[in-house]
């Protein structure tokens, strides 16, 4: 693991979520939830290595992610960065008023 990929992990405040994919012992994706109320959760970051990407690892972090909010409680998620947003449109997100990308997550 290269410096800048321990230093993203070891950041996280104890309020984050952080989870990481591996292959042959390397992080080749990660990425940072954070809950900010009871039923509310904010993805604060989502990485994947340039090697490992148009892979669908992006798009299995992002479900990883929503699965963990909604096992929490989350009913609602949203992105506190400002690109990627077709990723994350095309996965159901949509911008509120103040551009903010969001998704309601509904319990089965």
């Amino acid at each position: 693991m290269t410096n800048d990929r321990l230093e993203c992990v070891l950041a996280a405040s104890d309020l984050d979520l952080v989870r990481v994919a591996k292959w042959e012992g390397e992080i080749v994706a990660r990425y940072r939830l954070q809950q900010k109320a009871r039923t509310e959760f904010v993805l604060k970051s989502i990485r994947v290595e340039s090697g490992y990407r148009s892979r669908g690892l992006g798009s299995w972090m992002l479900g990883h992610a929503i699965g963990l909010a909604e096992a929490r409680g989350g009913r609602s998620i949203e992105v506190a960065f400002n690109r990627g947003y077709r990723f994350f449109e095309r996965r159901g997100f949509s911008r509120a008023k103040n551009g903010v990308l969001r998704l309601a997550v509904q319990p089965e």
